[in-house]
């Protein structure tokens, strides 16, 4: 039986596509339209399983944009992971508008583009915490929240059917290592308000207890070069349901 790839909908509907991310852990990466207007959520990669040889990263099936490319408005990244931002070099020559993203996530993503020889020129727009862009019917506000790297947020976006809150990756940790605390109140007002729909993290729900404090990393493998090298350090702990871990880098001072 021959099945369209997009189902028919009415135009004035709300349409929420997850292309990735959901019952699987990577391929962050979200679909929202109203009428001929739609943005992206992240755009992550999944890293391959062990017996996956040959296979260096696993991206989302694309098809989606494809049918509607001319539809596709922007891409909105809520923090700099890699199965958050791992597939942007993939998504950007399918559409063309602006990359939205707080400042670190964006210098995370430009050198990704370099390697692939893509020249964003200005569609990489920069937001800070408590900034709305407007994109066709739909607002975006983004929202800081903390987590296991610096500079997240989470997206309140309205729509004309109502307000949806995207969390993107998250831990409540009172002590951030860059002392920029979850706005909680901005939260609290959101739900005050009325909210049609909340997609939320998951990762470790079904973990009892709370997640460590970011001030606490506990050993660091990596922690021996830390001495002998006269560059700048980044450290930016991972944890996921199977695996965890510090990704170290160095960059020139």
């Amino acid at each position: 039986m021959n099945q369209s790839v997009v189902p028919v909908v009415s135009p004035a509907t709300l349409e929420i596509v997850p292309l990735g991310g959901l019952g699987e852990f990577g391929m962050n990466m979200m679909a929202v339209s109203w009428e001929d207007t739609t943005i992206l959520i992240d755009a992550g990669v999944m890293f391959p399983d062990p017996d996956q040889l040959g296979v260096d990263l696993i991206i989302p099936d694309l098809t989606y944009l494809d049918t509607r490319r001319d539809q596709v408005k922007a891409l909105i990244l809520t923090h700099g992971h890699e199965d958050h931002i791992g597939a942007v070099p993939h998504v950007l020559p399918r559409f063309d508008g602006p990359v939205y993203g707080t400042a670190m996530t964006l210098a995370l993503v430009e050198p990704k583009l370099e390697e692939h020889g893509i020249d964003a020129g200005d569609r990489l727009k920069t937001v800070k915490p408590r900034e709305t862009v407007v994109i066709g019917p739909l607002t975006v506000e983004f929202i800081r929240v903390t987590h296991s790297m610096p500079d997240c947020v989470a997206l309140a976006i309205g729509t004309p059917a109502g307000l949806i809150v995207h969390t993107g990756d998250f831990k409540i940790d009172q002590t951030p290592l860059d002392g920029e605390h979850f706005d909680l109140h901005r939260m609290a007002e959101l739900g005050a308000r009325g909210v049609l729909a909340l997609f939320g993290d998951s990762t470790n729900i079904d973990r009892k207890g709370f997640t460590g404090l970011s001030r606490s990393p506990g050993s660091m493998p990596c922690s021996s070069s830390f001495g002998s090298t006269s560059a700048s350090v980044m450290a930016v702990p991972y944890t996921g349901p199977s695996k965890s871990g510090i990704t170290c880098g160095t960059a020139p001072m």
